[in-house]
């Protein structure tokens, strides 16, 4: 199994893994728990792979990243020249409106910021499926 693939299973099932300095950390679930050996032997190759990654606010689990090559077209008015800073951008609106500050979030709803990353290739799932209602 290659550290990719196991980041994959790890996503698929619900879990999650993210790095705090030099060490992973892993949220899994019960199913997944026999792969702690698997995730040790892997964990170079893991840590490289992640620290590719953007970091996720909190209650935000990375589902899928494999940013476009820009420009991306979101809508007829607005293109995307740099597909990674554009996620990183949006990921600290989602955080900023799941915390109650909207005046940061250019007033975009939750629903429509998740829509612009996937548009560029980074989907992303919320822990509290009723803050998509906010």
């Amino acid at each position: 199994m290659t550290a990719t693939e196991i980041l994959d299973t790890v996503s698929a099932s619900g879990g999650m893994l993210w790095l705090e300095g030099d060490k992973v950390r892993a949220r899994l679930p019960e199913s997944l728990r026999p792969m702690v050996g698997v995730l040790r032997e892997h964990k170079f190759e893991i840590i490289e792979i992640l620290s590719l990654r953007p970091q996720m606010p909190v209650d935000v689990r990375l589902v899928r990243y494999e940013p476009m090559t820009a420009p991306v077209q979101l809508s007829r008015s607005e293109r995307v020249v740099d597909s990674e800073k554009f996620v990183r951008a949006t990921l600290a609106q989602i955080d900023a409106r799941l915390h109650g500050k909207n005046w940061l979030t250019g007033n975009w709803p939750l629903s429509e910021l998740l829509a612009r990353l996937e548009a560029v290739g980074c989907v992303v799932e919320l822990a509290d499926r009723k803050a998509m209602l906010q």
